[in-house]
């Protein structure tokens, strides 16, 4: 994958200047799964679009999945309160 680079030029005689730099969806989303493939605790063999992340206890990793499956028949999701 190419670095991405940015050349920014700012005129400190104007005083300070906020800058950002933002990625193409597209780009982001390829960055962001490389990122989490690189994880030596995360399995991303079978991403497929809409998977979650759930652990798998038999070899310590997290898994990339479609499916939710409890092995003791009780799933709980707790997703905080807002």
């Amino acid at each position: 994958m190419p670095d991405i680079t940015a050349k920014i030029n700012v005129n400190t005689s104007q005083g300070p200047q906020q800058v950002s730099v933002a990625l193409p969806s597209a780009q982001a989303a390829q960055n962001s799964y490389l990122q989490l493939k690189l994880l030596g605790d995360v399995d991303t063999t079978t991403l497929a679009d809409g998977a979650i992340l759930q652990y798998r206890s038999s070899d310590a990793k997290f898994v990339t999945t479609n499916e939710i499956i409890t092995t003791t028949g009780t799933l709980t999701i707790n997703a905080g309160a807002f």
